[in-house]
């Protein structure tokens, strides 16, 4: 049953944190109701709102004017002065996923990542040797609240990590219906280079000499940047073989659905965009995804970062996957909430 209109800013309990536009685009398409009533903010609030219902919930959804945890965090703390009672933040986006794992499934494209805990990996000190971070427990972001972590436990269970699975294929394909730009790509565009192999200008390519690129096996220009692997003529040759799942299958579709992981996410204002960085501090930290916005707002609220991956956090990201990763992420974030109970509503009667 949807839950009354609020009365006041008080009465929402739920808040979602978008960065980018599309993030936000994908979110509203899985709203099931929209408060067009005006329920204001505190004074000296800069933030932009959306209010709505997301299947039980009285929901507001923040939209970030920048991407990065600075920004999070401002958002967040204005977020706190105008909704006092929120009392669960979910951060939903887009992230760069870690796709060769030894302990559990591997990561592709679109799947899902759902934070259990967050590590700062751009925080700490530049040494002339090596980047060392802080990872003292007074440096740390510290562990989910005890309701976070017991909602995770359960979701984590075969029965109800299927139920979130069912659920979030249902509502993707409700979304796509409203958005068609967020259709899947072509699975085939889902490619995993070698870590150590750049994505740069290359004399076999077109015969296009770059002096910027040749000036180092490390140096890539940011003409190279913007252009696709295809353009570039990266080797198929340098592609990591992998192991294709078949399709995650749903008790009540065919359809090739994303895979949820839980596990801990690397949050920073660096982007991520070294294959070898990659594996290096997800090897050291244990870290299955990066995003850049989780860190500002874990300080702020109890909160749950739920990504789409939309690339695999190396030198070849591009944003071909962008829209579908975020489908994918409001789709789950949609699930995620069906668990979510909020304390009791019904006025002392059972």
């Amino acid at each position: 049953m949807p839950p009354f209109p609020p009365r006041n800013r008080r009465d929402f309990e739920i808040a979602i944190i978008c960065a980018l536009p599309l993030e936000a685009n994908c979110v509203h398409a899985v709203f099931d109701q929209f408060w067009e009533d005006d329920y204001g903010k505190a004074p000296g609030d800069p933030n932009a709102y959306t209010t709505g219902v997301i299947g039980d919930h009285n929901v507001v959804l923040a939209h970030m004017p920048n991407m990065g945890k600075v920004s999070a965090s401002s958002v967040a703390a204005s977020l706190r002065s105008s909704f006092a009672n929120v009392k669960l933040a979910l951060v939903v986006g887009i992230c760069g996923g870690v796709p060769q794992r030894t302990d559990k499934e591997e990561i592709f494209l679109g799947d899902v990542v759902i934070s259990e805990a967050l590590v700062q990996y751009d925080f700490g000190k530049q040494y002339p040797e090596a980047f060392e971070e802080k990872n003292t427990l007074e440096d740390g972001l510290g562990r989910p609240s005890r309701e976070i972590r017991t909602m995770m436990a359960k979701l984590k269970t075969f029965r109800y990590r299927q139920k979130m699975q069912d659920d979030a294929g249902r509502h993707l394909q409700a979304l796509q219906q409203a958005l068609p730009e967020a259709q899947r790509p072509d699975l085939e565009t889902d490619k995993l280079f070698e870590p150590l192999y750049l994505h740069k200008h290359r004399e076999s390519a077109m015969g296009v000499l770059c002096d910027a690129c040749r000036q180092g096996e490390k140096q890539i220009c940011r003409i190279a940047l913007g252009m696709s692997c295809d353009e570039l003529g990266c080797e198929n040759e340098r592609l990591i073989s992998r192991w294709r799942r078949p399709p995650a299958q749903s008790s009540k579709s065919e359809e090739y659905l994303p895979v949820i992981h839980f596990g801990k996410m690397g949050s920073g204002d660096t982007v991520m965009k070294s294959g070898q960085g990659r594996d290096r501090i997800a090897n050291a930290d244990g870290i299955i995804a990066f995003e850049m916005e989780g860190a500002g707002v874990w300080d702020q609220f109890s909160s749950v970062v739920i990504k789409g991956v939309c690339d695999y956090a190396d030198s070849h990201k591009n944003k071909h996957w962008q829209y579908y990763a975020a489908a994918t992420a409001a789709a789950c974030m949609k699930a995620f909430l069906r668990h979510w109970t909020l304390e009791d509503r019904s006025n002392g009667q059972g």
